[in-house]
Parts: C-alpha cells; sequence; structure tokens
C-alpha cells in the first residue's frame, strides 16, 4: 500500500455490547463506549441471563451465588437482580463518554441466540464484547458465546481479550 493510497475507515452508527459484568465484557465495553465517542455512534448494552433451564447446564458461578444467595432458590428474581446489578455498573461506565447516547437492555434466553437476533433486530453496524464471560464450562462443552456470535453475526463482530 502506498503512503499516498486513502484509507476508509466505517463509521459505526450503532454497536451492540453484550455484557454479563465480567472482566472481559467489561473491558469491551469500555472499548466500545470510546469508539461510540469517535464515531458519534449510539451505544447499546445488552444483558442476557439464562433461564433456568439453560443455567442448570452449567455451574453459575460463585458471583451469581453470592449475589442471589439472600433469594433463597427464586431463580427468576435472583435473576433480575444480576442482571441489574450489571446494567447499573454498565451505566457507570457509559457515563464516563456523556457525549454517548447510550441504552441498556436485559433480554432472557440462549446468550448467544439473543444477541445475534437482537443486534439483527435493532440493526447494529457491530457487535464489540469480551472474549470470555462467566460460564466457564458452559464454553467448554458448547463454545464461547464470543465463538458462537464470531461465527454467525451478519455484523462486524469485534472481540476483545480483558485488559492486562
Amino acid at each position: 500500500m502506498s503512503h499516498d493510497a486513502a484509507v476508509t475507515v466505517r463509521r459505526f452508527k450503532r454497536i451492540l455490547v453484550p455484557t454479563d459484568g465480567s472482566e472481559s465484557a467489561t473491558a469491551a465495553l469500555r472499548s466500545a463506549a470510546e469508539m461510540a465517542a469517535l464515531m458519534h455512534a449510539e451505544l447499546v448494552v445488552l444483558t442476557v441471563m439464562e433461564p433456568p433451564e439453560i443455567a442448570s447446564l452449567h455451574d453459575p458461578g460463585p458471583r451469581e451465588f453470592a449475589r442471589a444467595e439472600h433469594l433463597q432458590g427464586d431463580y427468576a428474581e435472583a435473576e433480575e437482580v444480576i442482571a441489574e446489578d450489571v446494567l447499573a455498573d454498565a451505566k457507570k461506565i457509559a457515563n464516563e463518554y456523556p457525549s454517548v447516547k447510550a441504552s441498556f437492555i436485559f433480554l432472557e434466553g440462549d446468550p448467544a441466540t439473543e444477541i445475534l437476533r437482537y443486534a439483527e433486530e435493532i440493526d447494529a453496524d457491530a457487535i464489540v464484547m469480551g472474549r470470555r464471560g462467566f460460564g466457564r464450562l458452559k464454553s467448554l462443552i458448547f463454545g464461547s458465546v464470543s465463538q458462537q456470535v464470531a461465527h454467525h453475526a451478519r455484523h462486524a463482530a469485534v472481540i476483545l481479550p480483558r485488559e492486562p
């Protein structure tokens, strides 16, 4: 490529950022918010919680147990508390970028399926997400959510490692 060649950078108008509150997802959210600020793009933050029949396929991890401990087995209520916490943390990060219009969505279902479906629904230009979340055992069996999204996305899919 010559030094005189023009480089065209695709400008995203709407960036979808799935998050489960993990370190990797949080790092991806920060990167996506910076991208949105630079591109004057809308930021859509999505958290997807699995219903009990899906969640029982893997170990939900210590973070979910710690948060839900006081709910004594009411999965629906625990799921809502976890989603509210994840989105509240995401709002704090988004608020660091006052020029970015951000929205926050909670859905229930299989994370990869819902991320892909919602990206189509909102006509997202890009999906920006972390490489690994909390579903470690499930990802060993079924592949990680980010792998599934990257493989099936009809949009630009940016998969970021967590920050060192």
